[in-house]
């Protein structure tokens, strides 16, 4: 047994919140046993992994980036693998849609759940985007100032679990909100090539509203915030409508999302007379290869930037 195991028969479960990625610092404690952890998505892992530095092991159940968490199911190995760790962490607000009743056993018996939005849900007024009903959209990672912030409480929270780490978990927090700040405003330049009447981002679903608000983009997509939707007729359609109108040269299509309805948009147009390309493949609802730049969100976000600008920009961006 771990020593956060037989530190939970001490302490009462927390239910904690987002996370973060830095460097780990010099001064950080290694004399201990490192915490088993297992995520839903590779972006909750890229950002636990970064936050927790070597205090911790971490691992994912959709650890790819072609997988679509709206619409996975857990296996009995998942199942094996979740029931194993000392914590499980998982993005919320309903991103991972059939998540619900494993992570609520989980739960029951003892394991730690972190949502990483939990803190951002709580908040008054809320600075997520509202999505149909009481729902929030769940794409918040694509905001730098919010995954920031939850990098922090995040940070907080574990430090209630293991308070011999606490200080190096704020730190790779703090550090972490820092780089992707420095992120944000690199993608800000490289975006300013983009005319105004082509700030249009068109993608296969609803995943980049976080994205358009931060980046002074309009935004729309074929499919709705969850890939299990259905787009009819019409919404190709006003897309098409939409697309020739404003004259917007380049759609994208998403490493985890099927292409089929962004040729839909493709076709249409070219029937209209007006000649339209896909700019590239955007992450989504995952980052990229173990191993690659993109394997972490500020490399998947920068990539996302730069296919973007090449696509829609004026000339050559910076």
């Amino acid at each position: 047994m771990s020593k956060f195991r037989r530190l939970l028969l001490f302490f009462p479960m927390v239910a904690l919140t987002a996370v973060g990625c830095a460097p780990v610092p010099e001064s950080a404690d290694t004399s201990h046993d490192s915490l088993n952890v297992v995520c839903t998505t590779n972006v909750v892992k890229d950002l636990v992994a970064q936050v927790g530095g070597d205090r911790i092991t971490v691992t994912a159940i959709m650890d790819g980036p072609g997988i679509d968490p709206h619409t996975y199911v857990t296996s009995p190995g998942d199942i094996n693998t979740l029931t194993a760790a000392d914590v499980v962490v998982y993005s919320g607000l309903h991103l991972e849609g059939q998540f619900d009743e494993p992570l609520e056993s989980l739960r029951q018996r003892g394991i730690p759940v972190i949502c990483l939005t939990a803190a951002l849900a709580e908040e008054t007024p809320s600075r997520l985007i509202a999505a149909d009903g009481d729902a929030h959209d769940p794409h918040v990672w694509f905001d730098p100032d919010l995954w920031g912030d939850c990098a922090v409480h995040f940070a907080e929270q574990m430090g209630t679990h293991d308070p011999v780490g606490a200080d190096d978990y704020l730190q790779n927090a703090q550090a972490y909100a820092a780089a992707l700040s420095a992120a944000g405003q690199t993608g800000r330049d490289l975006l300013a090539t983009i005319n105004p009447q082509r700030r249009v981002l068109v993608t296969a679903h609803d995943a980049f509203a976080y994205f358009a608000r931060y980046f002074d983009f309009s935004v729309e997509a074929v499919q709705g915030i969850s890939t299990d939707s259905e787009p009819g007729l019409r919404r190709i359609n006003e897309l098409i409508e939409l697309l020739c109108s404003r004259k917007i040269s380049a759609v994208f299509t998403e490493q985890s999302v099927s292409d089929r309805n962004i040729r839909a948009l493709l076709e249409g147009c070219r029937a209209q007379g007006h000649t339209l390309s896909i700019g590239g493949v955007l992450y989504s609802d995952t980052v990229g290869e173990a191993g690659t730049a993109e394997a972490s969100l500020t490399g998947a976000l920068l990539h996302n930037i730069r296919e973007i600008a090449d696509s829609l920009g004026d000339g050559v961006a910076p």
